[in-house]
């Protein structure tokens, strides 16, 4: 019995001190290392957020960029921080789902080394095309893309085992075509390729092709979402145009040092969830640009990571891309 009680006792002081973190929690600064240079939408989305969490909590949260090696450096960096709560990531599929599988060796291992806090948003692609290319719907494309050999249709991309690249590596495979990938450094190179014809064909988010679109200089022919794009509401989903959707959507979580004590990651998450869904914030930093809210727990941001990793490592595998 003496036993049983002094364990009761020890468990009942642990979580004691377990909510005194979350009580308490910050006491001072904390830190948001986001992956990119400053003035990209994972930099601009996280900034916002950080002002949101600075509010509710009364202390700043400092948004540090360390852009570089496909996010690898910055969630390296986090990776190797004290698990105490003030230093977070805000990472994407290309740390935390992908890597794992185009790299045969990383500094960090996501399981191992993070916790995850919450998917945030989400930010579906839109599939366009050169006004060159004579196909006005999805199903269009897909009928002339089998028929057309030689040369067959190309495609860019923002580099070979990202975000823009796999999901038409899933479109290739489900319809049973087959493209040119053409990779370039960035949009701002793609774009003005599509517009000419010389490539065909590319999936990029909505705020970075919109005016194009509206411009007329390209033709959006469907958009990798459950609904219609806000921003673009001619514009089909793939569900609507007929052709099964290729998951072209690009994600921002946040995830913790592992060891970070549970009680504060769960108050992050809770409070992130309430920033994003408070009207407000959501117009102006997620509906106006037509991303989806998400807000998620901290279980389900985990169990979406499992199965986002699955899916990835088979489109890695079916593009035979590797990075070293």
């Amino acid at each position: 019995m003496r036993l049983i009680l002094a364990s009761l006792i020890g468990a009942a002081t642990l979580l004691g001190m377990s909510a005194s973190h979350a009580e308490t929690y910050p006491e001072k600064p904390v830190t948001i290392v986001v992956p990119y240079s400053a003035g990209g939408p994972v930099d601009i989305f996280t900034r916002a957020l950080g002002q949101g969490l600075s509010s509710r909590w009364g202390k700043p949260v400092i948004v540090v960029n360390r852009p570089g090696a496909n996010e690898i450096i910055g969630a390296d960096s986090v990776a190797k921080s004290k698990p105490d709560g003030y230093t977070l990531f805000a990472g994407t599929e290309a740390s935390l789902t992908m890597s794992p599988h185009l790299y045969t060796k990383l500094p960090y291992n996501v399981q191992a080394d993070f916790v995850p806090i919450s998917h945030a948003i989400s930010l579906p692609l839109v599939f366009f095309v050169s006004n060159k290319v004579q196909a006005n719907t999805m199903k269009e494309f897909v009928e002339q893309a089998k028929r057309q050999k030689d040369p067959p249709f190309s495609y860019g991309s923002t580099g070979a085992g990202g975000i823009a690249h796999l999901p038409m590596v899933t479109l290739e495979k489900q319809e049973g075509i087959s493209m040119t990938h053409v990779p370039y450094r960035g949009a701002s190179n793609l774009i003005p390729d599509v517009i000419s014809g010389e490539i065909d064909a590319a999936v990029l988010g909505v705020s970075v092709i919109e005016q194009h679109i509206k411009k007329g200089s390209v033709k959006a022919l469907a958009f990798s979402a459950a609904q219609r794009s806000a921003a673009l509401p001619d514009v089909p989903t793939f569900s609507e145009a007929g052709v099964t959707d290729i998951n072209a959507v690009f994600n921002i979580g946040l995830v913790a040092p592992k060891g970070t004590p549970s009680d504060i990651v769960e108050k992050i998450a809770k409070d992130v969830r309430e920033v994003i869904h408070e009207p407000k914030f959501r117009k102006t930093n997620i509906d106006d640009f037509s991303y989806v809210a998400v807000g998620s727990s901290p279980s389900e941001f985990g169990q979406f990571l499992i199965e986002n990793s699955k899916m990835q490592a088979k489109r890695i595998s079916d593009a035979g891309v590797t990075l070293n």
